[in-house]
């Protein structure tokens, strides 16, 4: 009879290796994230925008995976096959759900929605700069910092969706008054493409800063329980070993969902535009919600992970 092993093998939560791979992947997921606003204020070339897809995809999943692997460790006798089990649920779940999202919503989209979301992206650039009013409230500020322009220039499209059009007036453009007609003359085939490319960025950003923040706060959270075993708190380490996920949930979305700036703050945000894209589709406005929080909270960390960790790499090949 083969004698119970005193000394079993410590668990991936145990490893310093381990927590230094989840820091790491949050450098890389939080980098892409920084890219992906980056390039709002640029024309994409069809490769380039498979390329950003295909690296979104690839880096949540992998993202999902380290957090289906901790998991998994713990209910299985074999590593290995938590770890294969985890890559494969994580990389194809991930790989797929952003797809099914984003189709399930242009789908679902009527056509005068999809009309309207292609001139909501020229409005846009107007709601980045402070240009907007809607119902005569303002919509921001023109003098909103980078880190709250350049998200919202990514997510507003998608905010503006639930509005008439007939709500928003500019200022201090070249429109005076109401703005223009909508196009007429577009093609289904254009109308799928500009709501697809609506929706994509708030949901795109939306996964990508979150497992990049989960991940991040794990890595450090598991940091953390490695200094106070080393100093012998062992029922602390016990307390915080069950109760990692839900810790680095909660203190994630309680440092974004916190946040305030001069874009939600606005008498235009916070009394209707907000409102209106709730009522209009409860999934997208929780990506969009999320984003117009969490990316200006964070933009100067993603920035500078960005730029001085990966060089700004340009995540736009395959």
């Amino acid at each position: 009879m083969a004698s119970p092993n005193l000394h079993p093998p410590a668990r991936l939560q145990d490893h310093a290796g381990f927590a230094a791979l989840l820091v790491v992947y949050s450098f890389v997921e939080l980098s892409f994230n920084h890219r992906m606003l980056e390039l709002t204020e640029v024309v994409l070339s069809a490769g380039d925008w498979d390329g950003l897809q295909f690296w979104g995809r690839a880096i949540a999943g992998f993202g999902l995976s380290m957090q289906l692997l901790l998991w998994l460790e713990l209910r299985m006798g074999s590593r290995w096959k938590a770890v294969l089990l985890s890559f494969a649920l994580g990389m194809t779940l991930m790989w797929q759900f952003q797809k099914i999202v984003i189709q399930y919503l242009v789908d679902a989209a009527p056509e005068s929605e999809k009309v309207a979301s292609i001139y909501s992206q020229y409005a846009a650039e107007l709601g980045a700069n402070g240009q907007l009013r809607i119902n005569g409230a303002p919509l921001g500020t023109a003098s909103m910092a980078p880190n709250v322009r350049e998200p919202v220039k990514a997510l507003f499209a998608a905010a503006a969706l639930g509005t008439p059009v007939s709500d928003f007036e500019a200022m201090g453009s070249d429109w005076s008054g109401p703005l223009p007609p909508l196009p007429t003359a577009a093609t289904p085939e254009m109308m799928d493409k500009a709501y697809r490319n609506t929706v994509t960025p708030p949901i795109a950003l939306g996964f990508s800063s979150f497992f990049g923040l989960l991940n991040l706060t794990q890595g450090m959270g598991l940091g953390v329980m490695m200094v106070l075993n080393q100093r012998r708190f062992a029922l602390w380490v016990a307390g915080l070993r069950r109760h990692l996920l839900a810790f680095t949930i909660a203190l994630m979305l309680g440092l974004s969902a916190t946040h305030h700036n001069s874009f939600i703050d606005s008498a235009g945000y916070d009394q209707h535009l907000s409102n209106n894209m709730w009522q209009h589709n409860v999934v997208l406005a929780s990506f969009v919600a999320w984003g117009l929080r969490a990316e200006p909270d964070w933009y100067d960390f993603f920035e500078a992970v960005h730029r001085r960790l990966l060089l700004d790499f340009p995540f736009s090949e395959r």
